[in-house]
This record gives structure tokens, sequence and C-alpha cells, in this order.
């Protein structure tokens, strides 16, 4: 728990709190975990949690292990205080659970409030390019998934995260539509390519909005695990059975 934001991460947000440590010589540097065998050596046992496990489905699950735990703990600050964690991935290290998942990190810092520079993605640059991108980048040398699908899982998180920071905000809060533009826009401010753009789409369906993932994330490849419930390929396979 980060003592600044002890504040913030009680009630249902302390499980969030209690993935961040401050610890700037970490057992498990991330910088070292994806240059290494560790990670390999971390998805075999990762991937033990299933009779006939898929590569791409144990890697797109670990991947989602990684964004589920990062992003509500590092946004919600972010959104509510403006706060940014120190999440260089020279500094940050990693803490895994006995079965392989992602459970923690620890910070070299506990961070401070922002202090705007005209950064590309204004409140979110630290998040995004600062972390996202470079842990991306290492996590597609390694894993037998795209980038692509990669930034797809992350973005899902992320655009969960927004969703339910809406009911705490309201939808028209400046932060909240701050993060809720890197999601609608194709290009970056900068004209390159967005990673994040559309990860989540919501389809009418029956006079309901139903939200479906724009990239399918490939865990359907391991028979245990199916599609998603947000699964493009899923309304495709229903698409197919009514014609």
């Amino acid at each position: 728990m980060i003592a600044e934001l002890a504040h913030l991460f009680k009630g249902p947000f302390a499980a969030l709190g209690e993935a961040f440590f401050v610890n700037p010589a970490p057992q498990l540097p991330l910088k070292t975990f994806f240059a290494s065998q560790a990670l390999r050596d971390m998805l075999d046992c990762f991937s033990q949690r299933w009779p006939e496990p898929d590569p791409r489905a144990v890697a797109t699950q670990w991947s989602k292990t990684y964004f589920s735990v990062l992003l509500p703990g590092t946004l919600l600050p972010s959104l509510l205080l403006d706060w940014q964690l120190p999440l260089s991935v020279e500094t940050v290290g990693l803490h895994l659970s006995p079965d392989g998942a992602v459970r923690g990190f620890d910070l070299s810092s506990s961070g401070g409030l922002r202090r705007p520079t005209g950064e590309t993605l204004g409140r979110f640059e630290f998040l995004v390019e600062g972390h996202l991108r470079p842990v991306i980048d290492a996590m597609a040398s390694v894993l037998p998934l795209s980038r692509k699908v990669l930034w797809s899982n992350a973005g899902n998180v992320f655009e969960n995260v927004l969703c339910r920071a809406a009911d705490l905000l309201g939808k028209d809060h400046p932060a909240l539509c701050e993060a809720n533009a890197i999601l609608a826009n194709r290009l970056l401010p900068d004209g390159k390519p967005n990673p994040l753009f559309e990860p989540v789409r919501y389809i009418v369906e029956a006079e309901a909005a139903v939200r479906q993932r724009r990239i399918c994330c490939l865990r359907y490849f391991t028979p245990e695990l199916g599609y998603c419930k947000s699964c493009p390929k899923l309304n495709l396979s229903k698409d197919n059975e009514t014609r």
C-alpha cells in the first residue's frame, strides 16, 4: 500500500491499493523479467491450470492478469487526484502468485501530482507511452500474440475502468472525458495510429446495448475457456446460425 494514497484505496478500492508497493530495489525487475527465461518459465507454470492449454490462450490470459492488476490502481488516482505513479519499466518490479499470475508491482517511489509539460496524451502519457507501449513491445517479442491483441487486452480493461469511474465521477467529469477521448480517436495527437482506439464497441441487440470487443483475445483456443462474453467471434457465430 502506498501511504500517500491510503485515503483513496479504502473500502471497495482497498484491494487496488494492495497491488502497489514502494520498493526501489525489487526482487523481480520488470526489464529483467521480460529479457530472460523467467517469463517463459512463468507461462509454463501458469498453463497448468488447464488440461489442454494452447500457448496463445495461456499468453492472453496471463497478459490480462497484468493489465487487470495494473490499470485500475493506476487510473483511479490519476482520474481522481491527477496523481502519477512512477511506472518506468526501468524501475518497476513484479509480484507473481505461486501459479504465475501477476498480483502486484514494486515502484521506485509513491509518485506525485502531475506537472503539466505539454505531453501528447496529457495526464495519461506516463501510463500509455511510459509503460504500456514498452511493456507490450516486450510481451510481443516473447508471447505468441500480436501487439494488436495485447493492446486490445489493455484497452478492454482501460475502458471497463472508465465505465466504473463514470458511476463515481459522472460521465462529464473533465478527467474522464480526457481518458475517453484516448479510446475514441483513431490517431494520436502526433498523427500516429492510436493502439488504444476503440477497444470496445456497444452493439444494439433487441433494443439493448451489448458490449463487444473489437479484437478477439484468442482465449477460445483453450477449450475450457471458450469465448469470453464480449467476444466479437461469438456474435459472428450467432449471425451465421441465423442465415
